[in-house]
């Protein structure tokens, strides 16, 4: 019963917030149209979710004193809380998309806005509806009421994100030569780097020492659900990370190409955007 009214009330939280925020900036930015502030809405909520993931992960990470049998029900609350976001942001993020196309061309009809969407950003589509088709019975049922630390250490994931929204805010206001834009990008990459990719790594070896074995050879003494899952999103963030890694090099030091002619080339891949000035 808990788990379902915490499911209700993140349906209802992170819509509203969105709808409440969009509202607010008409006082804030007044000089924003909707498209924008619509957008903005969106990276919001989705630093918000993110904070609250990234509290949860940190509080289980540092207070469990058995990696393995130390149980923290915060961990599954807050999944049943946070279980409605993914499908949020989806459809969030296609109405973004709806009004932007709609705002640069009024004839373009649904099914060319719908494949532009999916083209552009499907491999974030496919991670937000199947993960929590896999991720929320994982964090329920299958792992079977042990390793809460680990499962902290994947939520320890939505700490880069904060990061990944104001960049996209910065970048609506056209702010991408500022030091406060160089600085959240270098902040950015360094907690991807750590809390999305090395994360995993570290998984492997807490438990190393855990069950007193050779690093490498924890693969062998773990389920092989855990290895496929933690692959599967280790995969996923790395390829984020070389994302991210390739707008550095391109910010600092453009191609020939880019610079002659003005081009918007951007990876709707969790959000990756670069666009040259």
């Amino acid at each position: 019963m808990v788990g379902i009214t915490l499911f209700i009330a993140g349906f209802f939280a992170f819509p509203s917030s969105h709808v409440f925020f969009t509202f607010l900036q008409r006082y804030i930015f007044p000089g924003l149209n909707y498209v924008d502030r619509f957008a903005i809405s969106t990276r919001f909520v989705s630093a918000l979710q993110a904070l609250g993931a990234s509290l949860v992960g940190l509080k289980v990470v540092f207070t469990s004193t058995d990696i393995m049998l130390h149980r923290q029900p915060i961990l599954t609350l807050y999944a049943y809380f946070g279980l409605s976001y993914f499908y949020y942001d989806v459809v969030v993020m296609f109405i973004g998309t709806y009004l932007e196309e709609k705002q640069e061309d009024p004839q373009r009809d649904l099914y060319y806005i719908w494949t532009k969407f999916f083209k552009k950003k499907k491999l974030i589509v496919f991670h937000h509806l199947l993960l929590p088709l896999v991720g929320f019975p994982a964090i329920t049922i299958w792992r079977k009421q042990k390793g809460d630390f680990f499962l902290a250490c994947v939520y320890l994931n939505e700490m880069s994100t904060p990061f990944l929204s104001f960049k996209a805010v910065l970048e609506t206001f056209e702010m991408r030569k500022s030091i406060l834009y160089v600085t959240n990008g270098v902040l950015l990459a360094t907690m991807f780097l750590c809390c999305r990719v090395l994360v995993y790594p570290y998984m492997y070896w807490c438990y190393a020492r855990y069950a007193n074995i050779p690093f490498l050879h924890t693969p062998f003494k773990i389920p092989l659900f855990c290895n496929s899952f933690c692959l599967l999103l280790f995969s996923v963030q790395l390829y984020w990370f070389l994302i991210i890694v390739r707008g550095v090099f391109r910010f600092f030091k453009p191609s020939p190409k880019l610079q002659q002619k003005p081009v918007s080339n951007v990876n709707g891949e969790n959000g990756f955007h670069y666009k040259s000035d």
